[in-house]
């Protein structure tokens, strides 16, 4: 009769499989460390030439308004203030004369929501030459008229909206709530081309 008695002191351990087990793994764990690695770096050089835009930008901003602080100086000093009247009194002029209501009424049914509607629009120039629009808006929903602002808040031709109220009322006719918002805003019209300023409407 045939005996397999087996004289080794440790249990038996297939020693390759186990190598191959963890070889895999060290090999995985090193690919993702670089990879978090690359990932890392990359964020970090995405900040680095955030900031430094970002720095570009402040700079130039700072020069900007350094350069608009002396010229605003040399225009109010005395003997030039006949000069900076009649310029003022000028740029309000062109403002005027290039404002279009049938240009402001296309942007504004651009972004007005299909429930609310303009009841009335006032423009009037500022200061600095800006055209600044009180409107008041009327929908039969909340939302609505605050769907304009957010609207507003993303377009290339009004900038800075801001609610200076929020009311509602009762329709005496139909019982409906109607929800009033006068927003207050700047608008930037699109450049009319010269030989079509004359058929703009002005305010």
């Amino acid at each position: 009769m045939r005996l397999n008695i087996n004289l080794a002191s440790q249990k038996y351990e297939d020693v390759r499989r186990f190598y191959l087990r963890w070889g895999a793994a060290i090999a995985l764990t090193a690919v993702l460390s670089l990879v978090l690695a690359f990932l890392a770096w990359k964020n970090y050089s995405d900040s680095s030439d955030s900031s430094a835009r970002i720095k570009k930008l402040e700079q130039s901003i700072a020069t900007l308004q350094r350069e608009r602080a002396e010229a605003e100086a040399i225009s109010n000093r005395p003997e030039n203030h006949d000069v900076t009247t009649q310029k003022n009194f000028w740029n309000k002029q062109i403002a005027r004369r290039t404002f279009s209501w049938t240009q402001l009424f296309n942007d504004l049914q651009r972004i007005m929501p299909a429930r609310a509607y303009v009841n009335s629009v006032h423009p009037e120039i500022t200061a600095d030459n800006r055209v600044k629009l009180t409107l008041e808006i009327l929908g039969d929903k909340h939302d609505n008229p605050l769907e304009l602002v957010q609207k507003m808040e993303k377009s290339e031709r009004f900038r800075s909206p801001k609610i200076n109220s929020d009311t509602s009322q009762k329709d005496q006719k139909t019982g409906t709530t109607i929800y009033k918002l006068d927003i207050e805003t700047y608008y930037t019209p699109t450049p009319v081309p010269q030989q079509r300023a004359n058929s703009r409407e002005g305010f």
